[in-house]
């Protein structure tokens, strides 16, 4: 049951952790992320180390990219029809075997079985995804969304930043394949936490049963139908695809190509890295309070500096300049996405609210293959200088334009048109 809370309350951690349901998943959360640190390091060790196989290592990679985006659509729809801990729960069994069959596979097995395993790894993180971004308003009262998103993303960047290092120590002194049952567990405990959490959610207290493969195109259908009726959804979703394809693979490609030079030089890269980390912690910690005003407008422009940053590639390989940039790219992006995340929980239907979050993992990552693709073309063709400049023009512009489209400015703050109950589907009857 959520408890009352006062505006004073706002921004608190420690009254969002008061929320005994939000607590439990923040734990569950907690836990299976810091398995999650293990699992790339102990595949990369299988399939590099043990089989030194660089073409299977990328298959491998690609058979979690390729589940999560079969699968993401879809995951969005059974959001919105079943109750979310169950989703998130079922989920997270289904990880522990799959991964606990990836550490028995982990030695001798050709990199196509694990490849297949990893396949529905990504697969379930489509179902589980969408129904934990969807699942905090039925766990915090609307004036904590803020909060709530800024401790996950702060928990979610400390395991990152402190993940790594401590998987790689995991893999060296226990081998993959005990990493990966100790991953394995870390499922297994988080399913355990879900299991007892009760949500609530405004007019839908169960579950629609009868899910077919017609109603399922509908309801994706009906989801991207909604996106595209209120204009500050849709224009936001398209300014990330197109981030996504002119700058972030930039970034992310670039900055090891100019850094790492040599082995000595890997140094200078997880500098720049942490930097960046550590801006987007901060990030999420200064707007836990939300934003008075126009949040859009102000999320929008957090991001800026990340353009600067990309801009700032091409021109110098000083680390600590770049590591400078870093921190308030980091930040930027972070903020963004607790404001982001924070409107869409709170201006969005509870009944499409899975479905539009489905669709934002979508136009956040489905174009990144395209990104990296036609960043790889034009380095063989321009100087590196050409190629981040035209990004972070291409950034700042795609930034700044969606704040001409009605609602954006206030990310949804006009509530009347989307606190109604659409007629469609939504009205259905449930059952407990």
């Amino acid at each position: 049951m959520k408890s009352p809370a006062t505006p004073a309350d706002a921004g608190s951690w420690r009254r969002v952790l008061r929320e005994p349901a939000f607590a439990r998943v923040w734990i569950s959360q907690l836990t299976s992320s810091l398995g999650d640190q293990v699992f790339p390091f102990a595949i990369a060790t299988s399939v590099l180390v043990d089989d030194g196989s660089v073409t299977g290592f990328g298959t491998v990679l690609a058979a979690r990219a390729l589940g999560m985006a079969v699968c993401v659509l879809i995951g969005g729809v059974v959001a919105d029809r079943f109750r979310r801990t169950r989703i998130m729960a079922g989920v997270d069994v289904l990880r522990t075997v799959v991964v606990a069959g990836a550490a028995l596979a982990a030695v001798g097995a050709p990199p196509w079985a694990l490849a297949l395993l990893v396949l529905l790894v990504g697969a379930g993180e489509a179902f589980f995804d969408p129904a934990y971004e969807s699942l905090l308003p039925r766990l915090v009262p609307g004036q904590q969304l803020e909060a709530a998103n800024s401790l996950a993303t702060a928990t979610q960047r400390t395991v990152g930043i402190l993940g790594p290092t401590l998987a790689g120590a995991a893999v060296a002194v226990i081998g993959a394949r005990s990493a990966l049952l100790f991953d394995a567990a870390t499922f297994a405990v988080s399913a355990a936490l879900l299991v007892g959490v009760k949500e609530t959610a405004p007019g839908t207290p169960g579950e629609r049963p009868g899910l077919r493969i017609g109603s399922l195109l509908g309801e994706i259908a009906d989801g991207v139908r909604a996106a595209r009726s209120r204009p500050w959804v849709w224009a936001v979703l398209l300014m990330s695809v197109f981030h996504m394809v002119t700058t972030v693979p930039a970034w992310f490609v670039l900055l090891p190509e100019r850094l790492l030079r040599s082995d000595a030089d890997t140094w200078a890269y997880g500098v720049v890295m942490a930097a960046f980390s550590a801006g987007a912690l901060t990030g999420g910690i200064l707007v836990r309070k939300g934003v008075t005003g126009h949040p859009g407008t102000v999320a929008l422009l957090a991001q800026l500096p990340f353009g600067l940053a990309v801009g700032l590639l091409g021109a110098t390989r000083s680390v600590p300049l770049l590591a400078l940039a870093a921190i308030p790219a980091g930040a930027g992006l972070a903020a963004f996405q607790v404001l982001w995340m924070s409107a869409l929980q709170r201006h969005i239907p509870d009944e499409l609210l899975g479905r539009i979050m489905s669709l934002d993992w979508l136009a956040s990552t489905a174009a990144a293959p395209v990104g990296y693709a036609l960043v790889g073309l034009s380095l063989a063709h321009v100087p590196v200088w050409s190629v981040t400049l035209t990004a972070a023009v291409l950034f700042t512009l795609s930034t700044v334009a969606p704040l001409l489209v009605t609602g954006v400015r206030e990310f949804g703050g006009h509530t009347g048109p989307d606190r109604t109950t659409p007629a469609a589907r939504s009205s259905e009857p449930e059952t407990a």
